[in-house]
């Protein structure tokens, strides 16, 4: 749950007062249409502007989806004694080697055939095996491959089929819905799942055109120097960013992660630097237009993040995220609401691309 919300924070945690020590210069100047300026930005005109947004056509294969991923909470498990197929849960002990090094062993690993989680045709070599089978087979991954340490190289892999199950979804009559799922009909859950994607899609929409607007500004805009200690904050947001990645994959430093990712610190830099520039555009916007949180935007802000990142307890969402953080996330949602407000929108029907 917390990194769900901390991509949303990402922004807001660097948005205080700036000091006045060790600054450093850009070498640029003032804009003279500037809507805003101090010593550190020369903010450029942000109402008005020109975007498109996407409107994501809801189709009947997403609706479809979004039942069976409704439904999938009260699926049940049935062992079986034929061959595997589509969907099947097939678990096996698990052996992954890449030049003789082992980098997975695992007892009892569960794969789901067609979720393709090590690729399409790693599931095609575990479909039609049975209990007892072992398979020992190779297989290439290209550069892009999710998985960093298995990107651009061959995977030998051995793995000893222990169990197969098959996934029974139940069937979404009537009398299920209304007693689990509190509909009082079929009609009635596949629109409120229909309803569930179109929100999904309005969201993302929404969220790719606010950043357009804002990298709109962030262009027109110059920033004219920043302190030392913003900069460190980037940075530290950056790499800390990446670290959980070097966690993830069991390596041993940024560095390494860099290598394996075809990054240089050039790369680094101007992510660093792109981060420090669009968190002081975002500052500037909430200074000049002496944005402010009521009582009642703040606890409406909280209920709605809560309910976003699966949160019951506001303790315990306050204790993950500390309310300074949280307010300045609310005022960022603010700026960002101004520049869509006041924009010339035109819509353009799209359709939505899983990634």
């Amino acid at each position: 749950m917390k990194k769900r919300f901390a991509v949303l924070l990402l922004a807001a945690c660097l948005l205080t007062a700036c000091g006045n020590k060790s600054q450093i210069s850009t070498g640029s100047k003032p804009l003279d249409n500037a809507v805003y300026s101090t010593e550190q930005i020369s903010l450029a005109p942000y109402t008005g502007l020109k975007a498109e947004k996407k409107v994501y056509t809801v189709t009947e294969d997403a609706v479809d989806n979004a039942v069976r991923e409704a439904l999938l909470e009260y699926a049940e498990y049935n062992p079986v004694k034929r061959p595997s197929r589509e969907s099947d849960w097939v678990y096996g002990d698990f052996q992954a080697s890449i030049d003789g090094s082992t980098v997975v062993n695992e007892e009892d690993y569960e794969f789901i055939l067609g979720a393709e989680e090590y690729g399409e045709e790693f599931d095609q070599k575990l479909i039609g095996v049975s209990v007892g089978d072992t398979l020992t087979f190779s297989l290439d991954y290209d550069e892009e491959f999710t998985d960093v340490e298995w990107a651009g190289n061959t995977v030998d892999f051995e793995i000893k089929v222990t169990d197969i199950q098959e996934e029974i979804l139940p069937e979404a009559t009537d009398d299920f819905l209304k007693k689990n799922m509190s509909y009082n009909s079929y009609d009635e859950f596949r629109e409120a799942m229909r309803q569930s994607v179109a929100d999904i899609y309005e969201a993302e929409s929404t969220n790719e055109l606010q950043q357009d607007l804002l990298e709109q500004v962030i262009d027109a805009s110059r920033i004219l120097q920043y302190s030392r200690e913003d900069y460190d904050k980037a940075r530290e947001t950056i790499e800390g960013g990446y670290m959980s990645y070097v966690e993830m994959f069991g390596m041993n430093s940024l560095d390494e992660l860099y290598k394996s990712f075809e990054m240089t610190k050039e790369d680094v830099e101007e992510e660093i630097q792109t981060y420090l520039y669009r968190t002081l555009v975002i500052n500037a916007i909430i200074e000049n237009e002496s944005l402010s949180l009521s009582d009642d935007d703040y606890k409406e802000g909280v209920a709605y993040y809560m309910k976003e990142n699966g949160y019951e307890s506001e303790s315990e969402f306050l204790n993950d995220y500390g309310e300074e953080e949280i307010r300045r996330q609310l005022l960022e949602d603010m700026a960002l609401n101004l520049l869509v407000n006041s924009a010339e929108i035109t819509e353009k029907e799209a359709e939505y691309e899983n990634v």
